[in-house]
């Protein structure tokens, strides 16, 4: 029986490639915030070009992966096909996949906010202020929901920077795994 060791260990080639990706998706992210005067449609597709790059490393993963289970690489390698459709989808059509993105987390927190009044108003908390936080957390997402929805310039902002925020993160997490040679919580053995 073979070690955790020499279970969890990555052909060079894998590894250089997440540090590569999770390098580029750090990098391109920090772009967009860094240089302001980036159009939007700039912004989605440095965002598609990152999206690909990280679809690419899902699939290389499933492919490359010889610690995991036979389903844990037919779901990466289907993720890392799902990424790279919507990144596809996002370069061919830049100007609707930002109108979508806003709508989507506009909505997002519309439905929030409603959850959270709704939860605060029903259910029972030790202390009113548990209550009262609930409530307000819940009108604040309604406020930001509306500005996203009705100034699409405040939602195209936000949309940037939940991407960035996230993709920083996801390119972390990949360069992390390339360099440990470990396996990431999205390629953890099933």
């Amino acid at each position: 029986m073979k070690s955790m060791k020499e279970l969890s260990a990555r052909s060079s080639w894998l590894r250089i490639l997440q540090i590569a990706i999770g390098s580029a998706a750090i990098i391109l992210s920090i772009a967009v915030i860094a240089i302001p005067t980036l159009a939007p449609i700039t912004a989605m597709i440095i965002f598609a070009i990152v999206l690909f790059t990280v679809g690419v490393e899902r699939i290389a993963s499933g492919i490359g992966t010889e610690y995991l289970s036979r389903k844990s690489r037919i779901i990466n390698i289907g993720i890392g096909a799902v990424v790279l459709f919507f990144a596809i989808i996002t370069i061919a059509f830049p100007q609707n996949s930002i109108n979508w993105l806003i709508l989507i987390v506009g909505l997002a927190l519309l439905f929030n906010g409603i959850i959270r009044i709704v939860d605060g108003i029903r259910k029972s908390f030790p202390h009113a202020s548990q209550r009262m936080f609930r409530i307000g957390t819940g009108v604040i997402c309604i406020a930001i929901s509306g500005f996203i929805l009705t100034n699409q310039q405040f939602g195209i902002f936000v949309v940037v920077v939940v991407m960035v925020v996230a993709l920083v993160i996801q390119g972390a997490e990949i360069i992390y795994a390339g360099i440990k040679g470990e396996e990431s919580p999205l390629i953890r053995k099933r």
